[in-house]
Formats: C-alpha cells, sequence, structure tokens
C-alpha cells in the first residue's frame, strides 16, 4: 500500500511539474494566414482591364505572417490569359498602434515573368515597383489614410528621372455581423504610373460576405465598383477568397 502511495506522489509530481515548465514557456503571439483568391479580373488603384492587367479573371493566393508589430508575407497573382503575372513580397512594421510603415515590392514583369531580370532595379528598365507605404487607422472613428510612394524599381519620367509615382486614398469600412461594405477615395498627385495626368484616379466601392465554413476558416465573397475619373473608365469586379488562419500558440 505504501509503494502505491509513494509510486501515486511521484506520478502526480511529474505532472505538476511539466505543466509549471509548460506554462513558463513564452507563448508565441504570431499568427499565420493563408488566402486563395479568384477575382474576374485584377483591380489596382484605378487600373483593371486592359494591357497591363489582362482580360481575363486571376488567381491570387498569399501568405502572411504577422503579429502586434509585424506584418510579413508574399502575393502572387496571375490571369488566365497570361498577360497579368506578378510576385509581390512584403514587411509592414506598427512603431505605434493603428499606425502602420511598409515596403511592398510588387515584381510584375507579366507576360516575360521567366525571361526578365529579376535583379534589376534600375529607373527605366525594372519591372520591380517598390512601394513605401504609411496607412493610419483614426481611432475614434473607422477611417483610414493610406500613402504610397514608388522609391524604387521601374518609375521613370520624362526625362528619365525618378518620378515618385504616388497613390494617396482614404477610405471608410462598416460591419454588420459578416457582411461589410468598404468605400475609398484615391487621387494621384501628378502623371505616373496610375495615370496620365494627377487628380482622382479611383472611386471604389467594396461589398462583401463572409460565409463559416469550418472554425475558424472563412469564404469571403465580394464585388467591387470603381470608377477612375481620370480615364474616365468604370470597372465591376467579383470575386472569392479562402481564408484559412492558424494561430502558433
Amino acid at each position: 500500500m505504501k509503494n502505491t502511495l509513494f509510486a501515486l506522489a511521484f506520478l502526480l509530481s511529474g505532472i505538476v511539474s511539466t505543466n509549471a515548465q509548460s506554462d513558463s514557456i513564452p507563448r508565441s503571439d504570431w499568427k499565420f494566414l493563408g488566402n486563395i483568391q479568384y477575382v474576374t479580373q485584377h483591380y489596382w488603384r484605378g487600373l483593371g482591364k486592359g494591357p497591363l492587367f489582362g482580360e481575363a479573371p486571376a488567381f491570387e493566393p498569399s501568405i502572411s505572417f504577422y503579429n502586434k508589430h509585424w506584418n510579413i508575407g508574399v502575393f502572387a497573382g496571375g490571369s488566365f490569359d497570361g498577360i497579368y503575372k506578378t510576385v509581390m513580397p512584403w514587411i509592414n512594421y506598427s512603431p505605434a498602434k493603428d499606425l502602420w510603415i511598409g515596403l511592398w515590392d510588387i515584381y510584375s514583369p507579366g507576360r516575360n515573368f521567366w525571361n526578365t531580370n529579376p535583379f534589376d532595379f534600375g529607373t527605366t528598365t525594372s519591372k520591380h515597383f517598390v512601394d513605401l507605404m504609411v496607412t493610419y487607422q483614426l481611432p475614434w472613428f473607422p477611417l483610414s489614410l493610406k500613402a504610397a510612394t514608388v522609391v524604387f524599381g521601374g518609375d521613370p519620367n520624362a526625362d528619365g528621372n525618378k518620378n515618385y509615382t504616388t497613390y494617396l486614398e482614404t477610405s471608410y469600412q462598416h460591419r454588420w455581423g459578416n457582411f461589410s461594405a468598404w468605400g475609398g477615395i484615391g487621387v494621384t498627385p501628378w502623371k505616373g504610373l496610375y495615370a496620365s495626368r494627377g487628380g482622382i484616379n479611383n472611386l471604389e466601392l467594396k461589398l462583401q460576405y463572409n460565409f463559416r465554413l469550418y472554425q475558424p476558416v472563412t469564404m469571403p465573397v465580394f464585388t467591387k465598383i470603381a470608377y477612375n475619373p481620370v480615364a474616365d473608365k468604370f470597372h465591376f469586379v467579383v470575386g472569392a477568397s479562402l481564408l484559412i488562419p492558424y494561430s502558433f500558440n
């Protein structure tokens, strides 16, 4: 009997010790998000169907790792007609609540994806468009502010010098349960990659509904209606995503 009690006491002490050691191990606050997305047309900052992004639907997967201060990931995209092909790694840092500063390397050589030098960052020859982006979410109202400028890569002006193409955006989002509406106004201050002259180049409305497939996996289904006043062109996009999150805790 004494041997049995001693064995039970030893076993319990081992379990308690193991639990204590597990609790002392720092828990990771990093999270993962996989996104498998299909769209009827790639659309970006006032640009859509045309010679840059093609005229066919596109497949756009992405993965990201994030925590309170960092967001690191890579996005890939390709249209079914082969005109639009891109890979976009990014890194974002949040020095303060609701403020993010990041670099987004948009490598978009299109049809010549496999025959383009990925290490060429020349102003007149590169297929990289490296954005320095700052975003801020107002803490008292669901209004976001964004400023993005091409700081490296192919972005020449008429003289062959760096153009520093810039995009400024104000957006508002509202949610009702699984349904959300997002609206944005985008401006490019001068002639560049987005427009032939400065002005409002993006008026965009996005409506989305999130279907709950299996906790925590969701399938957002959305539509975008956009108008580019500078180019006098309308865009209509329908898409669906499969969001797969994972926590490393």
